[in-house]
């Protein structure tokens, strides 16, 4: 563990060392789980051995313990545990430095709920326990509040009664008197269109 110890302190990382525990004690800016594997990664010579990280999305810490690597993430009040088994003379750092990560084919298996009995006893070999997150874990975000509508004020009293406008009297138009269009011969006695009768003269045409 000195020598761990050393080695991370060589790459200028603040951490805090309890018992077989590595704890960064700097919020990562990424993804905790990918620090922790990495932080394992520097000290692997010292198996069995736990590290702890937290960052914005959570909490993460795992533990090596030859051949066996566990990492646990708690992110928004969920812990989720996943389990891998390497091969013979493999070790963590060896697949984070060329994939960033450790194969899932070397996966033996992932809890939501409650792991397995070796499973809890390796996380206590690196001086972690699985029901308490080394870290406390981020607040999350409160839900937006949409905007309050400006309320209305109701009265009770009734609208006035509208009163009716006022209707200008329509003018009154005397009937047009119809110009006659007959006239009455006094020798005949008919009704005949002025055009029938003789200029300057009383008497129709026909009587002419």
């Amino acid at each position: 563990m000195a020598d761990a110890v050393e080695t991370l302190r060589s790459q200028k990382l603040a951490v805090d060392i309890e018992g077989r525990r590595i704890s960064l004690i700097e919020p990562v800016k990424g993804d905790p789980g990918s620090a922790v594997l990495r932080t394992l990664g520097l000290v692997e010579e010292a198996s069995p051995v736990g590290a702890a990280a937290y960052g914005p999305t959570g909490v993460a810490a795992g533990v090596w313990r030859n051949p066996e690597l566990y990492l646990v993430r708690w992110t928004k009040g969920r812990r989720w545990v996943v389990g891998y088994r390497l091969g013979a003379g493999s070790r963590p750092n060896q697949y984070f430095r060329t994939e960033g990560r450790i194969p899932t084919r070397f996966e033996t298996g992932n809890w939501y709920q409650d792991v397995p009995e070796e499973v809890d006893d390796a996380f206590l070999e690196g001086d972690l326990m699985l029901a308490d997150p080394p870290f406390p874990l981020p607040a999350e975000p409160l839900p937006p509040v949409a905007p309050a509508r400006p309320a209305t004020a109701r009265t009770n009293r009734t609208a006035p009664a509208r009163t009716p406008r006022a209707t200008k009297p329509k003018a009154v138009t005397a009937p047009r008197s119809k110009p006659d269009l007959t006239r009455v011969c006094p020798t005949c006695r008919m009704h005949k269109a002025p055009g029938q009768f003789v200029p300057g003269s009383e008497l129709c045409v026909d009587c002419r």
